[in-house]
């Protein structure tokens, strides 16, 4: 009997041997399950599939302290180290290489289990639905980890031709095609995430959602199609990937020619997704705190929730039993404009040295602790407390500001009276699809020009900042006339909408933002009134993109410049 052998290497980590198997399949008498047990059992073939949805993008992951967002007072924290010079193809803690284990797992999937399973089936309906639907998510999740490893690992040799990344898109089972793998050119990454991006467009849902009462096969609909499934990858988050991506190859980093239709490219997959959310109009304030409530409407997937207090007990003041591990820099506390909407060192904008807080742009309130906060009933001291004061003990701040971003105050952490909360992580949420829309559109038509849309970067800006807070109407955003003041606009939204969700880091190197790169980390050691220099960040030009880990470079793979 043939039994389950994966690759025994696929590139360095996809390390699999017989005795493996165990990991996502229950081990028969003799420790190791045969391929024909697994199509016979459909529980076990769906558990194949099921393990390309680990290693997804983790809320608790902050690689914010690697830029200039924040730092942290864990002297051990990988991304800090990176950001003060360790960073090595031989120590990457931004890598996303393990993802090609999920892809080996889809791959096998589709390959030698989805078609020859005795799924359990109650109609015909059912028969030709519900394959089909696991095939759309293992194509959908097999270009959503391609994504994130070209996110990370594409760039430029030193021939300075733009590279991607091996993809693997068929089942690798031997050392010698194993052997035969090699970096792809960028743009040929781009299309096959893109093909299979159509590919699972094709078999699965928009969005899981029982059918009408009274429909035919309603039972069979709702089992394949229906809301029980609304946390697995659907149609809009492949089209959300879709826009990711091409906002990527539209970016100036992997853009070398500015050519105007990748821009127009990225902006029409951005406006499908705003029109299939309803269009401008249903962008509405509560998204600003979306992490609060599991039914957010502008979350567009998301994992399950879970009664938790872990993102608490990492954030969370010292004195309220927490570790302050990341600390929101005065950088980007600074970058958050006024109520008003002007910037805080516009002329006239009302910012006031003495009163740094007053009168300001509504989310700097929900996503920072400042000194003179009320958090959780309590005055936040973060000048000389003698937990909460900065430097005060390993667990208070370094810069004068804790993260609220994420922690709910109905958590408590006291001694004997611990209380938890629902925590989920959110992997996609639509406001993203409105500031991939803004940026590509700018660059593809200027500020006030739509192409085939309704709506236009400033139309967008508009409605994201009068639903953050912002006072109306908005003067700051009528006075922009050029698209290089809307880039400098759409940027900084990105920055605060998006702060602490992993994007800001990649975001400044496909802007290739050297300064932003470089930028040294400062905060304040008097609750605002005037800043200090805390660290900085030692990045050289050619990281802009991310190492090949070495030990595929051994093997034969090329490294992209700059990187030993």
């Amino acid at each position: 009997m043939k039994k389950i052998h994966f690759p025994i290497v696929i590139l360095s980590i996809m390390a699999f041997a017989a005795a493996g198997c165990g990991d996502f399949v229950e081990p028969g008498k003799d420790n190791v399950l045969t391929r024909e047990d697994v199509i016979a059992n459909p529980v076990l073939a769906e558990g194949i599939l099921l393990k390309a949805y680990d290693n997804l993008p983790s809320t608790l992951n902050y690689t914010a302290v690697a830029v200039d967002d924040a730092h942290s007072n864990n002297i051990s924290n990988g991304y800090m180290l990176a950001a003060m010079g360790a960073w090595r193809s031989t120590n990457d803690p931004f890598s996303q290489w393990r993802n090609y284990t999920q892809i080996a797992y889809i791959n096998y999937f589709l390959e030698q289990i989805v078609d020859d399973v005795t799924w359990s089936y109650t109609s015909e309906w059912r028969a030709e639905h519900f394959p089909n639907k696991l095939k759309g998510e293992a194509y959908a999740l097999r270009a959503y980890h391609h994504s994130l490893i070209l996110q990370a690992h594409a760039g430029k040799a030193s021939s300075g031709e733009l590279l991607g990344i091996p993809y693997m898109d068929n089942f690798v089972s031997s050392e010698q095609e194993q052997a035969t793998l090699h970096r792809l050119p960028f743009t040929e990454c781009v299309a096959k995430i893109e093909q299979d991006i159509e590919r699972a467009l094709q078999l699965l849902p928009d969005r899981y959602e029982n059918a009408p009462a009274g429909t035919a096969d309603k039972e069979d609909y709702d089992a394949v199609y229906g809301a029980r499934n609304t946390n697995r990858i659907s149609g809009l988050a492949m089209k959300m990937l879709r826009a990711r991506v091409r906002l990527l190859a539209a970016s100036p980093a992997f853009n070398p020619t500015s050519d105007p239709v990748l821009w127009e490219k990225a902006a029409d997959a951005a406006a499908e997704v705003i029109d299939a959310f309803g269009g401008l109009e249903n962008l509405t304030p509560d998204r600003v705190e979306f992490y609060l409530d599991k039914g957010n409407r502008d979350i567009l997937w998301r994992e399950d929730y879970t009664n938790s207090n872990n993102i608490e007990k990492a954030q969370f003041p010292p004195s309220l039993n927490g570790s302050g591990r990341v600390s929101p820099s005065q950088n980007f506390v600074d970058a958050f404009p006024m109520k008003s909407g002007w910037p805080i060192d516009a002329e006239g904008s009302g910012y006031e040295k003495q009163n740094p807080y007053a009168n300001r742009d509504p989310r700097l309130a929900k996503y920072v602790i400042y000194n003179g906060m009320t958090f959780k009933g309590t005055t936040i001291n973060t000048v000389d407390h003698p937990s909460d004061g900065i430097n005060r003990t390993e667990y208070s701040t370094c810069t004068g500001y804790y993260l609220k971003k994420f922690a709910n105050e109905a958590v408590s952490l006291e001694t004997g009276n611990v209380v938890s909360a629902i925590h989920f992580n959110t992997l996609m949420r639509f406001t993203e699809a409105f500031l991939i829309y803004a940026e590509a559109a700018n660059e593809a038509w200027g500020p006030d020009a739509s192409g085939s849309h309704a709506y236009s970067a400033r139309d967008v800006m508009a409605r994201l900042r009068e639903t953050a807070g912002i006072d109306q109407p908005d003067t700051y955003l009528a006075s922009i006339s050029t698209p290089k003041e809307m880039q400098n606009l759409i940027r900084n939204e990105r920055r605060l909408e998006l702060c602490f969700e992993q994007i800001r880091f990649w975001d400044v190197r496909r802007w290739l933002d050297y300064d932003a790169m470089n930028a040294t980390v400062r905060g304040t050691f008097d609750g605002g009134l005037t800043s200090v220099d805390v660290k900085e960040r030692s990045f050289e030009r050619y990281m802009i993109y991310g190492p090949i880990p070495n030990n595929d470079v051994v093997k034969g793979l090329i490294q992209n410049e700059g990187w030993i």
